[in-house]
């Protein structure tokens, strides 16, 4: 009975992170470029120099504060989405995603090294990130995971025959 509810789950979920999954990707790949050409601007570089020089607990402040701003509006944003406010909704969750990327993970990616010299930080990190590729890994794992990875490189196959001409 609980493997039959586990598989009867997976479909949605794996919809889900399916569809989440390549429009972060799809994201990403549209907003590193231009997040990696700002991160060369001066003022960036000296940025990332003194966040890096700063004690880890500073660097720790540096990071939730903006955390705390933005990541409300993304589900801010999907619940403008869910209300039908389509404009707003799309506006809003594109632009803290893009705050998230600029700001957040700038930071974090200067200041890693030290964050993860606090204990607790070090270890909530790691629990965290293993049990997300360990989720990863269950639904990547599935039948629908699977079918849908070989009807999306179908359909991309198809869209490029058809661009070629």
């Amino acid at each position: 009975m609980i493997g039959l509810l586990k598989h009867l789950a997976s479909v949605p979920l794996a919809a889900f992170l399916l569809v989440y999954d390549a429009v972060e990707a799809l994201f990403r790949r549209l907003v590193l470029p231009a997040i990696a050409a700002l991160a060369k601007a001066p003022v960036f570089v000296r940025l990332g120099r003194a966040i890096a020089a700063l004690p880890p607990y500073a660097i720790l402040v540096l990071l939730l504060a903006p955390f705390a701003a933005i990541e409300p509006f993304k589900y801010i944003g999907l619940y403008w989405l869910a209300e039908g406010r389509l404009a707003l909704g799309v506006v809003t969750t594109v632009a803290a995603h893009f705050a998230s990327i600029l700001i957040c993970e700038r930071i974090f990616h200067v200041g890693r090294s030290k964050l993860l010299t606090i204990g607790w930080f070090a270890r909530g990190y790691f629990f965290l990130t293993g049990l997300r590729d360990e989720a990863l890994a269950w639904i990547r794992a599935t039948w629908v995971w699977r079918a849908s990875g070989a009807l999306l490189r179908r359909v991309r196959n198809r869209l490029r025959l058809l661009i070629r001409g």
